[in-house]
């Protein structure tokens, strides 16, 4: 009976003895690669906060540093990208995009911001399936947003009538979408729904202040409504608030057509 008790006693010190040293080289991995993720994690969120700034070299610098010591790093060839696209070096941005989506092929950030990125370089059509996926990825907290951004899209194929589809779902989810509302205004002007624009632009303005396009767009909106004193309105603050846009350019052209066309049925 001794002598069983003391094998077993040896075979315990052996069986720990080998295991010890395997569960310590374990701890230490996990150690180490907890390390590298909170180096990258500190680059990415350093390089993003430039990005926002607009400091896009130091931006670039802080977020290739998280890929140097982790190369699988989905956020961050995202960041980088973002940051090439900035610079206007596409090939670049295309490649981390493509890396990013890659190592992380559901993220539907990553896929909006390529779908983005594709439709601001002339490839409306073959952005729509990227926005499509980030819209579906289950992960993505925006999917009104990337609605937005899908209608936007394809109303510069143009595309009007599928543009209309999504801008419409993306108000669903998110009545307060600012994008949405003023090309849905557009979109209805443009149809000859004068009473819909007007309602768009209105929830618009509930939001915001509208921009030179915005304000231009309501005076054909009014005019086709028949309502003078809300064109003169919109004409006012596009004179006082954007006196060096192309907008006021077109109104000063149109208000100078206008006239010769009275002085001519005047003459006759």
């Amino acid at each position: 009976m001794g002598t069983s008790r003391a094998f077993l006693i040896f075979s315990l010190t052996v069986l720990l003895t080998a295991i010890l040293p395997g569960c310590a080289s374990v701890i230490e991995k996990k150690k180490a690669e907890r390390k590298v993720m909170r180096i990258a994690d500190t680059n990415l969120r350093l390089g993003l906060g430039y990005l926002q700034q607009g400091r896009v070299e130091a931006a670039l610098e802080k977020l290739q540093k998280a890929i140097i010591v982790k190369p699988d790093y989905a956020e961050a060839h995202n960041g980088i990208a973002l940051a090439y696209g900035q610079l206007d070096e596409n090939e670049k941005a295309e490649a981390h995009y493509l890396q990013a989506m890659e190592l992380s092929p559901k993220d539907g950030s990553i896929l909006n911001n390529y779908a983005v990125f594709l439709c601001g370089n002339g490839r409306q059509v073959a952005s729509e399936k990227y926005f499509l996926r980030a819209i579906k990825s289950r992960n993505y907290r925006t999917p009104a947003e990337a609605l937005e951004n899908l209608g936007i899209c394809v109303l510069q194929i143009p595309d009007a009538g599928k543009a209309e589809i999504y801008l419409r779902k993306a108000l669903r989810m998110n009545p307060r979408l600012r994008g949405a509302l003023l090309n849905m205004a557009r979109i209805s002007v443009n149809k000859g729904r004068a009473m819909s624009g007007r309602a768009y632009l209105q929830r618009y303005q509930e939001l915001s202040s509208l921009g030179a396009d915005g304000l231009w767009l309501g005076i054909q909106v009014e005019k086709k409504m028949g309502d003078v004193d809300a064109v003169r309105d919109y004409e006012n603050r596009l004179h006082r608030f954007f006196p060096d846009s192309q907008e006021l350019r077109w109104l000063l052209e149109s208000q100078e057509q206008d006239s010769k066309k009275q002085s001519a049925v005047s003459i006759l």
